[in-house]
């Protein structure tokens, strides 16, 4: 292997994973998503095995520090960190890749390797990092309408389909083999077209819910939010008065995000009676973000207020964490170097339950944050009754960054997956209603205060994602146990 090789291997894999990392939100560019894998593939493809891992590795690189470069606003070792492990893990494919490139038809194994380390990724590291799934790139995508049949895995195979139909297309196309390259492109288009008129199996509409979104913004972003606790309690006051002193609009319930309430109001006494003045003003639940104190530490949870009494008749409490930002790994020994992390006191503690909310004889599927990228915890609540989901959320430490952008992607990809509307709730933006097809219906400005009354409807059917959840994972993570079955029946009948 020379200089140019070498540099040449790395400068393409590199390539082929940053067109793929800038595909996702905001610059939604779905379509170069199969180009960056067959880069990827046929620059690696029936080569040496140093070719497969330096093409992967680089490629996983390229990919991981520019899809999360957001997380350096937290701090650039946690964005380091991270960004290397989940390269780590994405580049030992090109290894798996290897071992399997002499089988018929490689580039159908490929795809099983790969949808099978990003199965993986719903576990692994620290609990699982599932925020790079290729499927959450865009919901305007043709692929994205197969979410509701088999999830991630089914729309990230019709992905690497269509990448592995481009190569020969392209190769053909290069020998000035015209018609053979045409078949290939006809059935690259004929695919996509299919999966553009693909509808949500069911749709058994339960009835409508008029939420009241609320916006309340903070007075300002980045890791000292957590210093102005009661002043986005305040602002979250002052932005539902603006909006219901005013509105002549029936409501069933108003909504606040992840965060809104930030002191606990059951030990701090100001901050309960601004909850109880909502409360007596307006006569209607609120289902609000809040963090508690526990024994064992904090809980970020949901709570769901009745006006009646003034108590909370039903709360969730987040079950996935975030590592580094609601729990320190390795606390002990990470914080003798790393003084940042003193802006943690204590770790939250997870939640064991993965309930719905009862408001009106209606189940709201209640998410916080970056659960929405984990399928866990929205598939349980929908597969027990879930009619709306209602996220919760808080980017003020990433305002103005990608990440509010990918997740908002995510979220309109869990409407089309779990055929429910969506309703998202944040303190900076983006809060939203989305429909049950991904359809944004309305959408907030960032960083600024802004609320609607808008009218969710609901739903009561099961997409075949969810209620084959169970089977559709053990298929992806096992998927990677396939091609090597494959080989190993192909050497022992060379054997006899």
């Amino acid at each position: 292997m020379n200089k140019l090789q070498l540099q040449t291997k790395i400068l393409l894999g590199a390539v082929s994973g940053i067109i793929i990392a800038r595909s996702f939100a905001p610059t939604n560019a779905w379509y170069v998503i199969p180009i960056g894998i067959a880069i990827w593939w046929a620059g690696t493809h029936k080569r040496p095995l140093s070719d497969y891992l330096f093409f992967s590795f680089f490629f996983s690189f390229g990919y991981w520090f520019t899809h999360i470069s957001w997380l350096a606003l937290v701090g650039i070792d946690a964005y380091i960190l991270l960004a290397t492990l989940m390269s780590l893990i994405y580049g030992f494919s090109g290894y798996l890749m290897f071992k399997v490139k002499d089988l018929p038809m490689p580039f159908i194994w490929y795809g099983f390797i790969f949808i099978s380390i990003e199965a993986i990724t719903d576990y692994i590291p620290f609990g699982g990092f599932p925020w790079g799934k290729i499927a959450y790139a865009s919901a305007d995508a043709p692929w994205a309408k197969l979410m509701p049949f088999g999830s991630s895995p089914l729309v990230t195979g019709a992905i690497l389909t269509t990448a592995a139909l481009i190569i020969p297309s392209l190769g053909f196309l290069l020998q000035r083999a015209f018609s053979a390259s045409m078949v290939f492109i006809i059935s690259i288009v004929a695919m996509n077209l299919l999966m553009f008129d693909l509808k949500i199996p069911g749709e058994n509409k339960t009835g409508n819910l008029n939420l009241a979104i609320v916006q309340g913004s903070v007075p300002r972003t980045g890791l000292l939010f957590n210093e102005q606790k009661m002043a986005v309690l305040q602002y979250h006051v002052k932005e539902t008065e603006k909006l219901l002193d005013t509105n002549t609009k029936n409501f069933d319930a108003i909504l606040w995000p992840e965060n809104s309430i930030d002191v606990d109001p059951f030990i701090n006494k100001d901050a309960g009676q601004l909850i109880q003045s909502v409360l007596q003003k307006y006569d209607k639940p609120l289902i609000s973000g809040a963090v508690l104190q526990k024994n064992t530490g904090l809980a970020n949870s949901v709570l769901l207020w009745n006006p009646k009494d003034k108590k909370v008749s039903e709360s969730y409490q987040k079950s996935i964490l975030v590592p580094f930002g609601e729990y320190l790994p390795f606390r002990d020994f990470l914080s003798k170097f790393i003084k940042r992390f003193q802006l943690i006191p204590q770790d939250f503690i997870p939640g064991t339950q993965s309930n719905n909310l009862t408001l009106a004889n209606t189940q709201i599927s209640p998410i916080i944050c970056f659960e929405v990228a984990w399928n866990k915890t929205i598939f349980e609540q929908i597969s027990n009754g879930g009619e709306l989901v209602s996220v919760h959320t808080n980017n003020a430490t990433y305002s103005f960054s990608n990440q509010i952008d990918q997740q908002f992607m995510i979220s309109r990809i869990r409407a089309m997956e779990t055929g429910r509307d969506v309703v998202v709730t944040a303190t900076t933006g983006t809060s939203a209603h989305i429909d049950r097809h991904g359809k944004i219906l309305w959408a907030s400005k960032e960083f600024v205060p802004q609320s609607k009354i808008v009218t969710a409807s609901l739903y009561s059917d099961i997409t075949p994602a969810v209620k084959y959840a169970s089977i559709i994972e053990r298929i992806s993570l096992f998927g990677v146990v396939v091609p090597f079955i494959m080989l190993f029946i192909r050497r022992v009948r060379r054997k006899i």
